[in-house]
């Protein structure tokens, strides 16, 4: 594992700490909707939620109900594949 790719493993496993952190003090729902998931975590996103690998959760009842999606869920899977692409890679 080169240098550049831990740094990368690294940073997303940081942003899991905090956004577990700050959604156990309440200060943050952990939540993100899917355009702006798409926005943060692009291709690599679409392509999780397409295989099934995170799964939304809606705002309300209504079947235009807002898809919204756990942030440390999203980060923990990001941070999987980045270490298994490494693992391979290796």
């Amino acid at each position: 594992m080169n240098p550049q790719n831990l740094d990368k493993v690294i940073i997303t496993a940081a942003q899991l700490g905090v956004a577990l952190y700050l959604q156990q003090r309440g200060e943050d729902a952990g939540e993100i909707s899917e355009r702006q998931a798409v926005k943060v975590y692009g291709t690599w996103f679409r392509r999780a939620v397409e295989q099934g690998r995170i799964r939304p959760h809606f705002s309300g009842d209504s079947k235009n109900s807002k898809k919204l999606y756990n942030v440390p869920e999203i980060l923990a899977l990001k941070a999987s594949d980045q270490v298994q692409a490494q693992l391979i890679l290796k």
